[in-house]
């Protein structure tokens, strides 16, 4: 009972992933930040640490820990092992060509959003990739436009768990606002983030769906708000929407042609 957690989870696994989640925010730490940064005694630390380099998770340079390369494989795996990858990298890369906005495509996992493909710039700062209020569903467009398309009982589902915590002070932090604001996504074919990730930026996303209704994630363009008016916003939507009908209608082919190779078989 005493190597597992009030969660349910072994406290050994706890350790190592928070040990790798401090060096991730620390960029690179030393010993002694890891043990002050845990709580944790050096002789603790150090046996997790050793563990961690024996396979190829993280590497010693000069004293100070750093994350290993084996994360930049186990990143390209998980975006690359999608069915819809070359069509996403496609599709993210014509967006970027039209558009003047940053674009990304999103995906919700365990009740938090992770971007797959794209380049964002405020996605590249450790706290965000830690545990940055950006997964929030609540608080990105994309989320947004992902979960508009889940049940309430889903939906309700991932609020029990991550609640509403606020980003900023434009947050959405009651169940009825938000409520609310899904069925104007609904509505109106596209979700809008005003600052309530991040002071100041501005977002568009539009949920990326295969021919049998199965939501695959979403497809965003974002930027400063103070570029944004409503003939820019327009304009923006409208290639978003674009962008979306090229995402599905190539998933549909590929779906189609997985068929025909059935069939030949």
């Amino acid at each position: 009972m005493g190597d597992h957690d009030t969660a349910g989870g072994l406290k050994t696994t706890a350790v190592s992933l928070s040990l790798i989640d401090h060096i991730l925010e620390l960029e690179g730490a030393s010993m002694a930040d890891l043990t002050a940064a845990t709580g944790l005694a050096k002789s603790t630390v150090h046996t997790h640490l050793t563990t961690l380099a024996e396979y190829g998770y993280v590497v010693n340079v000069d004293n100070r820990y750093h994350l290993g390369a084996k994360f930049a494989h186990l990143g390209d795996y998980v975006r690359t092992r999608k069915d819809y990858y070359r069509i996403a990298t496609e599709v993210v890369s014509w967006l970027s060509e039209e558009s003047s906005m940053e674009v990304d495509f999103a995906v919700e996992e365990h009740g938090r959003i992770v971007s797959l493909y794209g380049d964002l710039e405020f996605a590249n700062s450790p706290h965000f990739l830690i545990d940055g209020s950006p997964f929030h569903v609540h608080t990105t467009a994309s989320g947004k436009a992902i979960i508009a398309e889940y049940t309430d009982d889903r939906v309700r589902a991932i609020l029990d768990r991550w609640g509403l915590p606020a980003a900023t002070d434009q947050s959405i932090t009651t169940e009825e606002e938000l409520f609310g604001e899904l069925e104007q996504v609904r509505e109106q074919g596209y979700a809008e983030n005003r600052g309530e990730a991040i002071d100041g930026f501005w977002a568009l996303g539009m949920a990326v769906k295969s021919p049998l209704g199965e939501v695959y994630g979403s497809l965003n363009l974002s930027g400063p708000a103070y570029v944004v008016d409503d003939e820019t916003k327009t304009t923006q939507i409208e290639l978003l929407e674009r962008a979306v009908e090229r995402f599905e209608n190539g998933i549909e082919e590929m779906y189609e042609n997985r068929a025909s190779s059935d069939d030949d078989d």
